[in-house]
């Protein structure tokens, strides 16, 4: 029962984190409506298959960096079998408070890179086309900003996970400035891009 309540409030997350921003930058755009059906349903999928992955392999990326090493991992989730959120790794050699911060806040550090680049291509109008601004809008900035949400939810809702490693590591005021603040940034980034592309492209350009 639990596991399905916890299933249940990952799939409203990922619907009011992920969907609802994606279909309303289609919605307010002016894209033919075939554009915004493939964007709607192919971008989804593409978040399943990169969240997880890009989130474990920045663990990875700094467990080595600190000197320790990768014993074990799982990159995605077994979405068929009902699973949300057990992708994970183990690790050795990963003692020293510094060090277990570093390896734990790497995921959110790539986050908060990727949400500044977002916000600085995105405003820039780099591409006309549909289906190339939603992945890059769901690339760097959704997926980011679940990240964050998802994580602290689930913290607060008594899960162990990096949060609650980061706490420990960081002490409590750190760690909430560093997510609140995280938070804000995830929610101004969105917000932006989303009027960056309202009535886009105009009634003259054939982009799709």
């Amino acid at each position: 029962m639990e596991a399905m309540s916890t299933s249940l409030l990952v799939i409203v997350e990922i619907l009011l984190v992920v969907v609802l921003p994606l279909l309303l930058l289609y919605l307010r755009s002016r894209w033919p409506l075939h554009a915004t059906i493939v964007g709607v349903v192919c971008i989804p999928v593409l978040w399943y298959f990169t969240y997880s992955p890009l989130h474990e392999l920045s663990h990875v990326t700094a467990t080595y960096l600190v000197g320790g090493t990768v014993t074990s991992m799982k990159l995605i989730p077994s979405f068929w079998l009902g699973e949300f959120g057990r992708a994970w790794i183990t690790t050795a050699g990963v003692t020293e408070p510094w060090r277990h911060t570093v390896t734990t806040v790497a995921p959110y550090l790539l986050d908060i890179a990727c949400l500044v680049l977002g916000l600085a291509l995105l405003r820039r109008g780099f591409s006309a086309n549909a289906f190339m601004v939603g992945f890059m809008f769901m690339l760097l900035c959704l997926r980011p900003g679940f990240d964050f949400v998802c994580e602290t939810i689930a913290f607060l809702l008594g899960d162990r996970g990096d949060v609650y490693h980061l706490e420990e590591a960081a002490g409590s005021n750190a760690t909430w400035l560093f997510f609140l603040l995280s938070l804000s940034l995830s929610q101004f980034v969105i917000g932006t891009v989303l009027k960056r592309f309202r009535g886009i492209p105009g009634p003259a350009s054939g982009a799709c």
